[in-house]
């Protein structure tokens, strides 16, 4: 055969595939934003038509915004859906069906249309959302711009949160059925590092509803499990506020204004943690009553200031500023023979 003729070597698709997860996995950070990510990857788009096709599969699958927006017309949520749209004649539409989790801030989804878009990935399957920038008022205008994400969901995680309350939950239960990790937490918005200017974020954050608004945990936990119920196959939930008395942190912030700042929350402070018993049975207990309502249900977990597992204290033992937990609780739940039991550690597989 002339060597004119001869057709150049190929490697098999399933190689180049390789080297492209490769290449993505060589510069993965949990918390990188795409478009870092993507300063690594950008030669390989260049390198081929077949490799530019199987790199942006990829790289479109899991999309983290970064926490910098940039002006409303090249927004990085704009430019993003101009890289799906670029995509639809060679892929024949498919491209809006590669991406499957998308991590971003509430301001980075607001704007006209952007609902819409959402609602063209219909594939997705993981959606976090980081609420800080909203507020008690813009909280339902929110739920009105995710409404549209696909109802094929199977994770949801929305994080500084202003309430989780049952309006909130209602439309979860109603929008996303097929969930099966939720995630829900407002404790992010308190500034756990100055306890000295604490009280300026507790007014904008519905941390601890009890006993304001559910006179127990577990009449918290039977009204939001009803509402839940609908979500058959959840497996696991969280929801980040605190069960002790929402007295518990302003009680803190009067023993901690001493002549010594100090830079710890009730879990360090000796005046607090006669409390704690008390608290981690309420958590037991909650977690009991979302066990006996959701009956897929695994683990239940809430913000605390008092866990009792063995790696939280030995942490709290040592404890800094920086070093502290991230001040949560988990409840696992097993099931058998008829009977649901609880407890802060995981459940052995011969128990």
């Amino acid at each position: 055969m002339p060597v004119d003729d001869a057709v150049p070597p190929t490697l098999p698709t399933e190689i180049l595939d390789l080297i492209v997860e490769f290449a993505l996995l060589s510069g993965h950070c949990d918390d990188a934003a795409s478009s870092d990510v993507f300063v690594l990857i950008a030669p390989l788009t260049l390198a081929s038509s077949v490799l530019r096709l199987l790199t942006l599969r990829r790289f479109l699958r899991h999309i983290i915004f970064s926490r910098v927006e940039f002006k409303p017309q090249h927004s990085q949520w704009n430019g993003f859906f101009k890289l799906l749209e670029s995509l639809v004649d060679r892929t024949g539409g498919e491209s809006f069906t590669w991406v499957k989790s998308i991590r971003a801030s509430s301001k980075t989804l607001m704007g006209r249309y952007h609902s819409a878009r959402l609602a063209a990935l219909t594939h997705l399957d993981e959606l976090s959302i980081d609420l800080a920038t909203e507020g008690l008022i813009t909280q339902k205008p929110f739920l009105k711009l995710i409404d549209s994400a696909s109802p094929r969901l199977t994770m949801l995680t929305l994080t500084s949160l202003p309430c989780i309350d049952m309006q909130l939950l209602k439309f979860i239960a109603a929008t996303f059925p097929c969930l099966l990790d939720l995630y829900l937490s407002c404790t992010e918005r308190l500034h756990f590092h100055c306890w000295s200017c604490y009280e300026e974020s507790l007014g904008r954050t519905t941390h601890s509803p009890i006993p304001d608004v559910f006179s127990s945990a577990t009449h918290m936990a039977a009204v939001f499990a009803k509402i839940l119920k609908p979500l058959a196959h959840l497996m696991h939930l969280h929801l980040g506020v605190y069960l002790s008395d929402e007295m518990l942190i302003q009680y803190h912030i009067d023993h901690a204004e001493t002549e010594e700042l100090r830079p710890f929350g009730p879990e360090l402070c000796t005046l607090c943690a006669i409390a704690s018993t008390d608290v981690q049975m309420r958590e037991l207990e909650a977690g009991l009553e979302f066990a006996q309502s959701l009956k897929a249900l695994q683990t239940v977990g809430f913000s605390s200031f008092f866990d009792d597992t063995p790696a939280y204290r030995s942490i709290i033992r040592k404890a800094t500023a920086t070093a502290i937990s991230d001040n949560k609780a988990t409840v696992y739940i097993l099931r058998g023979n008829g009977r649901i039991k609880v407890k802060k550690s995981p459940w052995s597989r011969t128990a």
